[in-house]
Parts: C-alpha cells; structure tokens; sequence
C-alpha cells in the first residue's frame, strides 16, 4: 500500500450525519434567496408606501432573530432533531401562507408567511453548530464550512425557482414560487429525520474553587466570543442591507427581474463555493486573518458598486459581497463554536446567532426605506464605513498587544 493511500484511509472522515445536515442546508437554504430576490418587488405590488416594501424580507430577517434563543432553549430540552422538523414545517407553513397573501393581494398576510419562513431559519442556521458535535475538536472548522458548502445546491435552486415560476399562475405573479419554497421545506425532513446524535456526556463538576489560569482562559474566551459576534453581525448585516437593495437597485436602472435573479444567483455562488477551502484556510491561517480578508471582500463590493451602475458592476458586488461574507461568517462561526462551551454552549450559540439577525434584520428593514430616501450611492457609503470600523476591531485584535484574543482566534 502506497503511503498516499495510507493517509487518506488514517485520515479522520466525515459521519453521515453531517452529509445529511449539508443536504438539508442545500434545500432549506434555497429559501432566503427566493424571498430576497421577491420579497421587495412583491412588497412593491401590495403597497403603496414605497417605504415599506422590504418589509416582507425584514418579517423573514426578524423571524430568524426571534426564534434564534428559543429554538437554542427547545434544542436542550428536546433535542436537534425533532425541533430541526419541527421548524421545517412552520417553514411549509410559511410557504402557503406567502402564496395565498400574493394570490389574496394581500401585504400583510405575506409579512405573516415571511415571518414563518423565518423562524425555521433560526434552526437552519443552527445546523453547523450541530455538525461540530459529531467531528473532533480539529475537524470543526471543515465540518462548519463543508455544512454552509450546502449552499451551493441554494445557488442554483433558489433563483432558478423565482426564474420558471414567476409568471405562471395568472394574476397571481410569484404565487407559484412560494408554493415551491413550502416544497422545499417539506423536502428536508427526509434528511433530518435520519440524524444521528451522540448522547451527551456527563459533564465533570466543577471545583469549588477555579485557578488562575482557568479564569484567564474564560476572559480569552469571553473576549474572542464577542469578538466573533461583533465579526459575523457586521459582515452578515453588510451583505443583508446590499442584498435586499440591490433587487430595486437594478430595477430603478433598468434591468429585468431575472437580471435582478441571477445577480442573487451569482451572490448565493460566492457565498457558499469558498466553503470547500475555508476550513483548510482557517486551520492555516486563524480565524481572525480569515474573518478579516473577508472584510476587505466586502469593502472592494461597495468600492466597485460606487463606481458605477452596470450590470456588471451589481453583479461583481454582489459576488464580492457573497465571498467576504463567507469568509469572514464561517470565521465567526468556528471561533463562536470554541469560545461558547460547556452546558450552556448550545444556548450561547443562540445568543450569538440573536445578536447577528438583530443587526440584520435593522439592516434590511432599513435597506428599502433608504434606497429610495438616499439611494444606492449613499448605502453603499454606509457598508464601507461600518466594514472599516469592523476591520479596525480585527486588526487591533490581531496586534501584538491583543495576543490573549488572537490565540484563542486560533
């Protein structure tokens, strides 16, 4: 036996389940980029105050925030995997009711099933944090990002769906697109229900009195938690607020509905193809690194949206955008799964997931109010200026002096 072959039968391997969670995340995952590329223009055809019209998008965003600490509070009670169905069902729900608001022109009833489409989010979000229970300690960072490379099967289904099904019920444009978003999410359960989880542990007790190294390492964690919040809020908040613009962005200049698909299309792309590499770049170069070049993705996306109004121009945006936020996301995540341990691990990681879809669900509340009061210039203007602050954390962090941060990064 050759020594190649040696090494990749020594080599640590994958459990079914995490394959199970990927194809979950695929399916489930085509979800927000069919909501995102619809929600504002079919928001635009059920009202009339042109400020409100990313709303059905921000309900989802809010949706995913609101249920983030419950369904980590459900999980300890009742496990992953009967709250997993669980959520994929009120995502079917959702899914009906959003076609009947469009069939019934009705602007509230599609909040209410943008809203349900976003609570099972919250579990779906969850899904790489459970991949981390089923890999030793080392293979977290491959295990998270080989989860999010789901995506991928997202990219090509979401706005492929929102390109067949837009016109094809009669008076009733996109009705047939949500109906085929609660398919989606029925078509999950097959996957989930086949998950396996290792029984939990018994925890050791703790002595009555902690050395001085131990609380020295729950400040590094601490600090690295926060750190890694403030990273995956910002950089997830950026990509919501650019995302949810750019539909009507590229409307307002002239471009179709699928010019508009297949930009988010290409931005689903960039946000889950780097998954096949980031792991490997995490364990080589740490996490702040990592979280930091994405970042600078970020900034270069607005940097070439300001510098003109092309469809290329949107569709490099958007594709820069998708990347950075990879990057600096699966970053946040790895550091926020090492930083948040023990008996209350599962419920910090719903904290820290709360925290990140506040800030998004501001952002996109916001992105359809501004798009028309300040424009796309000025939105753009915004994200590189909270992304530089962002990178200023970061590479403070980074510095020498920051070393207790930077090795728990590690």
């Amino acid at each position: 036996m050759s020594v190649a072959a040696a090494d990749l039968e020594t080599r640590p391997k994958f459990p079914a389940s995490v394959f199970l969670l990927t194809i979950a995340q695929g399916l489930a995952g085509a979800i927000p980029p069919i909501m995102v590329s619809l929600g504002g223009m079919v928001g635009q055809s059920l009202t009339s105050n042109e400020l409100i019209v990313t709303l059905p998008v921000s309900m989802f965003m809010i949706g995913t925030c609101l249920a983030t600490i419950p369904v980590a509070m459900l999980i300890r009670l009742l496990g992953r995997k009967p709250v997993y169905c669980l959520g994929a069902m009120v995502s079917a729900i959702g899914g009906l009711t959003c076609a009947l608001g469009v069939m019934q022109g009705s602007f509230v009833l599609f909040c209410l099933g943008a809203f349900l489409f976003g609570l099972n989010i919250a579990c779906v979000q969850s899904y790489r944090f459970a991949a981390t229970l089923l890999v030793p300690d080392t293979m977290r960072p491959r295990a998270i990002s080989f989860v999010l490379a789901g995506g991928l099967v997202s990219a090509v289904i979401g706005p492929q769906i929102v390109v067949w099904t837009s016109h094809v019920v009669v008076g009733a444009p996109f009705a047939l697109s949500f109906l085929c978003q609660a398919l989606l999410a029925l078509s999950t359960l097959p996957a989930l229900l086949l998950l396996r989880f290792p029984a939990a542990s018994a925890l050791p007790r703790k002595s009555a009195t902690a050395s001085a190294s131990t609380i020295s390492d729950a400040r590094v964690s601490l600090k690295g938690y926060v750190l890694a919040v403030i990273c995956g809020a910002v950089s997830y908040a950026s990509m919501s607020f650019t995302m949810t613009a750019s539909p009507l962005a590229m409307i307002v200049c002239g471009f179709s509905v699928d010019d508009a698909a297949h930009g988010i299309q290409w931005h689903i792309l960039g946000m889950f193809a780097p998954s096949f590499v980031t792991g490997r770049l995490i364990e080589r170069y740490g996490h702040l690194k990592v979280m930091l070049f994405g970042i600078a993705l970020v900034a270069l996306g607005a940097i070439i949206a300001l510098s003109g109004q092309e469809l290329t121009h949107f569709w490099a945006t958007l594709i820069l955008l998708g990347v950075g936020w990879n990057f600096s996301y699966t970053g946040s995540s790895v550091m926020i799964s090492h930083s948040a341990v023990g008996p209350k691990a599962v419920l910090l990681q719903g904290i820290a997931d709360f925290s990140i879809f506040a800030f998004v669900a501001i952002s996109s509340l916001s992105a359809g109010a501004l798009i028309h009061l300040i424009g796309w210039e000025m939105i753009n203007w915004i994200v590189l200026t909270v992304v530089g602050v962002s990178a200023a954390i970061v590479v403070h962090q980074s510095l020498p002096w920051a070393g207790s941060a930077g090795s728990a990064s590690r």
